[in-house]
């Protein structure tokens, strides 16, 4: 760079002391030491100097030009390098040198040298070097041109442009605009009126949610501090806002772009200037959150009780006194914005709570097992969710503490001293304990706190006493009266579950203050649901081995699942059925049964293998399993006397993992019922069809080479490290047969390292069978 830098000084040098000299020097000489063809045009002395590089594109830069100085002021002064500063250019190569070279006179005060003898020269009437070329300079010189072109800007056109600049604000000036979406109408099938289960939220175009920076001076670095300043000038900025401690969003607009509020800080009594600078109105799109906090304080203000994502009523219980148990019904809500705007979509919930305590459960428990009643206590009771009656919230069971009970100890939230927790819910809630000697639940949460990078994990000791559980267990729901029960309250009919909608919506506008927390933000819940139209498609026609059957309106054809031939029937002639001692007659009975049902379905089934085991002790089953499974058994039935989790469990370790075969699982107490059994057992035919491969039905499919692949993720709340992922994809085009993989993914893995390999798998088993790729792949999660 120094020795190009050098060269052009010499160049401008050698011209400059030419000129001095007359005809001492001419552009020749200048040429043959530079390398560059030069002219000397007859300029002005404040031409500008062409420069033109090897490229096809080029700018111009500022030239390079002398002012003439007086002989007078200084025999031996240096020459003065003035330039008209043009745009800045970045390059590499030529232009970045020549930018350097430029910059360098102005920055450093330097001047460029020239060859001239004692007299002091004035080098300002020497005519510039025009150096021709093509590319990079030519560019730049016709860029120069073109400003130099341009009027000089008088001091009044600065003086406005100054005035116009300052008269700018930091609001935004840019408008988005929201295009109209696009609806696309089918056209197949009849067109009908449906009532949605969304409500339309009417929002007042006065308002929304508007947007403003918050600065204070001096700095404020509490966010508790901002806010009580904030909060201190309600009668300008309203009750209602939101603040983050540095954004500021009202439901309304104030009057200026720019308003400035005074508070006084209580510490030292000096004055803090609050700033708020209006950016800009949001779209509800980017509201959604808060728009569902919004409905979050109306479920509080209705008094419903949150559980996970749903909110449920404990005022208007529904109860099943025969089994000790209660239903509460709620309602599950979110917002979002469609294209109708604004829209609730609610739907409505049960909550099944039990009227034993947790106490009562174990009591029930130790009672039946008093050698290892603590253990089975920990498994049924971890993970699982119980109610405080006292102040009707939920907690999750984290853990059991069998070594302390209520009489131990904690300190108070005043931190003044140690309390008891009998002395402790008697002072607060005026209820007694009674079992002193009850173990203590744990429940655990995280807290954050301002100025640390972790939460705090914060510890709550329940007393099994007072809390209830909720939900159902594996015998109640094993339990067919208990279930048919239940679901008198809680499968409701399209009517029930419009009325439901009505009845919130009514609750909502008919409370005040329900009805202030949509209003003060510009929004109304309507009152009735979104009706819409839609199409109903002709019925579908299901195809069996032997038929194609309507559906109908209501969509049922459980009838001829089991009186039509299967599509695709796999004949059992090696199979194994195993049963207990005292289960000999409903073993027999489901053999019966068996024989009668299987021709009319299309299924050719053979006398099984039949083991029988004197007890249902699980290491009984695992043995047999071990030793009566052979290469050729196509399926295992195993018939057991009552449901149990370890038992199961064992069975399907050894029938999936161990000696790989299908099996299929047999309550003995579905069987008991003879009237019903040629139902149960036809439904048993079914599963054990497809469990060997066989095809039940299918429809018609209106594309080809498509899968369709589905997937979930099963969290147990009792092993928070570990997650199991699930993934099918269909692999036939009748959608009949399908690919399966489950996965363990710990709770730092990425979900999609499981996704993609599942993927990659049902991709080569669709190839294999198909031959080809599918052309697209649909996901359902």
């Amino acid at each position: 760079m120094s020795s190009r830098l050098n060269l052009v000084r010499t160049l401008l040098s050698q011209s400059s002391s030419s000129e001095d000299r007359g005809s001492g020097g001419t552009s020749a000489e200048a040429s043959a030491d530079t390398g560059f063809q030069t002219r000397t045009p007859e300029t002005t002395p404040n031409s500008q100097r062409k420069i033109i590089g090897r490229g096809q594109q080029a700018g111009s830069v500022p030239t390079i030009g002398t002012s003439g100085l007086d002989s007078s002021e200084s025999d031996n002064q240096a020459s003065v390098v003035s330039s008209n500063v043009g745009p800045t250019l970045s390059g590499r190569g030529r232009a970045q040198f020549i930018q350097g070279l430029l910059k360098q006179p102005l920055e450093s005060g330097r001047s460029v040298p020239t060859v001239a003898d004692d007299s002091a020269s004035t080098i300002s009437s020497a005519p510039a070097v025009s150096i021709l070329g093509a590319g990079r300079g030519r560019f730049m010189q016709q860029l120069m041109n073109t400003r130099a072109d341009e009027p000089s800007v008088s001091d009044e056109s600065k003086t406005q442009l100054t005035e116009q600049m300052s008269q700018i604000t930091i609001a935004e000036t840019v408008q988005t605009v929201e295009r109209e979406p696009v609806k696309r109408m089918g056209t197949k099938g009849t067109p009908v009126q449906l009532m949605t289960n969304y409500i339309r939220i009417a929002c007042d175009p006065d308002r929304g949610l508007y947007e403003y920076e918050v600065r204070f001076n001096p700095e404020v670095d509490s966010k508790v501090a901002r806010s009580k300043y904030i909060n201190q000038h309600r009668e300008v900025i309203g009750n209602a806002k939101t603040f983050d401690g540095v954004k500021l969003f009202l439901p309304k607009k104030l009057p200026n772009v720019e308003t400035i509020l005074q508070s006084e800080n209580e510490v030292d009594g000096h004055t803090v200037t609050i700033r708020l600078m209006y950016k800009r109105k949001q779209r509800m799109s980017e509201n959604i959150q808060f728009y569902n906090i919004l409905f979050q304080r109306i479920m509080k203000v209705l008094k419903m009780i949150e559980m996970g994502r749903k909110n449920f009523d404990p005022s208007a219980p529904k109860l099943i006194p025969q089994h000790r148990l209660e239903i509460w019904p709620g309602y599950v809500s979110a917002v979002d914005e469609y294209e109708g705007g604004l829209m609730l979509n609610l739907d409505v919930s049960h909550r099944v709570l039990l009227q034993t305590t947790v106490l009562d459960h174990i009591r029930t428990i130790a009672k039946s097992n008093p050698s290892d009643w603590k253990n089975l206590v920990t498994k049924s009771l971890l993970g699982a969710v119980i109610l405080t009656r006292y102040n009707n919230k939920t907690y999750r069971i984290d853990d059991i503490i069998f070594d302390q009970n209520p009489t131990m100890t904690f300190m108070s939230s005043n931190r003044q001293q140690q309390i008891s927790y009998v002395e402790y819910y008697k002072q607060q809630y005026n209820i007694t304990i009674h079992d002193l000697k009850q173990p203590l639940l744990i429940h655990r949460k995280e807290r954050r706190i301002a100025g640390q990078d972790k939460p705090q994990e914060l510890m709550m000791c329940l007393i099994p006493e007072i809390s209830y559980l909720t939900g159902l267990t594996d015998e109640m729901r094993n339990d067919f009266k208990v279930m048919r029960d239940i679901a008198a309250f809680t499968r409701v009919s399209p009517n029930q579950r419009l009325n439901s909608m009505r009845q919130f919506c009514y609750n909502v506008n008919q409370n005040k203050e329900a009805r202030e927390i949509l209003e003060v933000w510009g929004l109304k819940l309507d009152m009735e649901p979104l009706v819409m139209k839609g199409r109903a498609f002709e019925e579908e026609k299901v195809i069996f081995g032997n038929a194609q059957v309507g559906v109908g309106k209501a969509g049922d054809f459980n009838r001829a699942v089991t009186s039509s031939n299967m599509l695709s029937a796999i004949p059992i002639r090696k199979w194994l059925l195993v049963h207990t001692n005292k289960d000999m007659k409903i073993a027999k009975s489901f053999m019966d049964c068996v024989q009668r049902s299987c021709r009319p379905m299309g299924i050719e089934v053979d006398t099984p293998a039949i083991e029988v085991l004197p007890t249902d002790k699980t290491e009984l089953y695992v043995q047999l399993l071990r030793t009566k499974i052979r290469q050729d058994t196509q399926i295992v039935v195993i018939i057991c006397p009552t449901s149990r989790d370890d038992r199961y469990a064992a069975i399907k370790r050894i029938c999936c993992s161990e000696i790989p075969v299908p099996s299929q699982v047999i309550n003995a107490r579905t069987l008991a019922n003879e009237a019903k059994n040629r139902a149960i057992v036809q439904k048993i035919l079914l599963q054990m069809n497809c469990k060997l491969g066989g095809t039940l039905w299918s429809i018609k499919i209106p594309f080809q080479n498509v899968m369709i692949a589905g997937i979930d993720t099963y969290h147990d709340p009792k092993q928070k490290s570990n997650s199991v992922s699930a993934f099918v994809a269909s692999l036939n085009g009748e959608y009949t047969r399908w690919y399966s993989r489950a996965c363990i993914q710990s709770k730092k893995e990425e979900f999609m390292n499981g996704l993609c390999a599942s993927l990659e798998k049902s991709l080569r088993a669709y190839e294999k069978l198909n031959g080809v790729l599918p052309q697209k792949i649909i996901i359902f999660r």
